[in-house]
């Protein structure tokens, strides 16, 4: 027991000792650059995500040469207190900054001047996506396109067959405000909303609740969010779709024919139910082929966590409302749909 309590008294007058070296290296660093300019390396932008953890920072950190050690920037952070003050942004560093200056920095919130705030909605198309970009000053819309569709991005997440899907980027660029440097590539554009999307990804690999794969919940929360406005609607509405699923029901969701069209039109016409595509669940049975569209972390949490029940429809409850009417039977459903016909007479 005595050598135990020994042993934990070494590590930590050691830990102590590195953190007391540690802060006293960069206060030497610190008042010598108020005496004598330090020389800095090469300048760089670094873009820190929304919602990105001190782990992420490191990551981004250390791929742009500016730390040596994720691991040793993690503790420097918790131990003094850094955890959750980082902004995210685009900022300018150099090569040589100290973690100190670095550190504050990121703080500061202080971004690199030369760049472009862009908020990107939730449910937006890449076509959507691509055409607010160019509205902003930034590539073409024909750039994004063709970048989302020939660019190599490296990510764990991203199918490696694009298969019959339109666009093999739809659903993984996540919907969020975002700060792009004025000379942004369509690549760096691109790249920063998957940097995005990769934390989203990572609460479903880790919350998954709905049976479904990573990438079906993907595809779930796209229709979810393509369908429903009305919050406290969309777990509900993700159990009606997996009821769906089960009972091999066609689920004949208006949305993905819109998609399929590259329309949207209030109203879907029978002609427009006739479009021959992987998109079309009135033709094809099951979840279709991909997303269609970015969702937000509202519709995947609703995908991850669908509300059990034994709802089979959902109809809007009357013309010009968001709101639904949610029903088990045909019967029910026949009603509600006649309801919603006559109402706004």
């Amino acid at each position: 027991m005595v050598y135990l309590i020994a042993a934990v008294i070494v590590v930590l007058v050691a830990y102590v000792a590195f953190q007391y070296a540690f802060s006293a290296g960069n206060r030497m660093v610190t008042e010598e650059s108020s005496q004598e300019e330090v020389t800095l390396g090469e300048t760089v932008l670094v873009t820190i995500p929304e919602g990105a953890s001190t782990k992420d920072v490191a990551e981004v950190l250390e791929e742009n040469g500016l730390i040596d050690s994720v691991t040793m920037f993690r503790i420097h952070s918790k131990f003094n207190g850094y955890d959750g003050t980082f902004h995210f942004g685009t900022y300018e560093l150099a090569q040589g900054m100290t973690e100190e200056q670095i550190v504050a920095i990121l703080q500061s919130g202080q971004q690199y001047l030369e760049s472009v705030r862009i908020t990107i909605p939730e449910g937006y198309t890449l076509e959507q996506i691509a055409a607010r970009v160019e509205e902003n000053g930034l590539v073409t819309a024909e750039e994004l396109l063709d970048e989302a569709e020939n660019g190599a991005f490296d990510y764990a997440f991203l199918p490696e067959e694009k298969g019959e899907k339109k666009y093999r980027l739809e659903g993984y660029l996540f919907p969020a405000t975002y700060e792009f440097s004025t000379k942004a590539t369509a690549h760096e554009i691109l790249a920063q909303m998957l940097d995005r999307f990769a934390i989203s990804y990572q609460k479903i690999e880790e919350g998954n609740q709905s049976g479904l794969t990573a990438d079906e919940v993907l595809i779930l929360a796209s229709l979810i969010e393509s369908e429903i406005q009305v919050p406290e609607e969309r777990a509900v509405a993700a159990g009606v779709i997996l009821n769906r699923l089960e009972q091999g029901m066609l689920l004949q969701i208006d949305s993905c024919v819109q998609y399929a069209l590259g329309t949207r039109n209030e109203v879907v016409t029978y002609d427009d139910l006739e479009v021959d595509s992987p998109y079309n669940t009135y033709k094809y049975k099951g979840l279709p082929v991909g997303p269609i569209c970015n969702p937000g972390d509202a519709a995947l949490e609703a995908a991850m966590a669908p509300e059990d029940n034994d709802y089979l429809y959902y109809v809007v409850e009357a013309k010009g409302s968001s709101n639904h009417v949610f029903c088990e039977t045909y019967e029910e459903f026949l009603a509600a749909k006649e309801q919603y016909k006559n109402s706004g007479n």
